[in-house]
């Protein structure tokens, strides 16, 4: 009886393990390619210099949030560790220039947008 009773818990750890490292492995798979990275830097740069242009043209505040929210998700993409500094720091003056656009404060993102914008032009530079 005492011999069943380890083989159950043992057997019960197993299947206890063996489920948590499938959980731990249902992240991400692949890391992104050189070409995906370049693609991200240029799109968060992009959608970036958009956003600033809306804002310029007096847009609506829904478009560029839209725009801001692209540009960041964009930037979420931007796999390389040496510029991963730069790339929050850009995103950061991101998240400053939406906090603003909902605030109604529009000099203050627009000088986030730009700051945004060399951040990312500074990232692709390095890149």
């Amino acid at each position: 009886m005492k011999f069943l009773k380890q083989i159950v818990i043992a057997l019960a750890v197993t299947f206890s393990l063996g489920s948590f490292t499938q959980v731990l492995a249902a992240g991400k798979i692949e890391n992104a390619t050189p070409e995906e990275v370049a693609a991200s830097i240029a799109g968060a740069a992009q959608k970036s210099e958009d956003a600033l242009a809306a804002l310029k043209n007096g847009e609506a505040d829904e478009t560029v949030l839209e725009l801001i929210k692209g540009a960041r998700q964009d930037s979420k993409r931007i796999e390389v560790g040496r510029l991963d500094v730069k790339r929050t720091r850009s995103a950061a003056h991101l998240k400053k220039a939406r906090r603003a656009v909902r605030n109604g404060d529009k000099a203050q993102a627009e000088a986030s947008l730009i700051e945004a914008i060399k951040g990312y032009q500074e990232v692709k530079a390095e890149y």
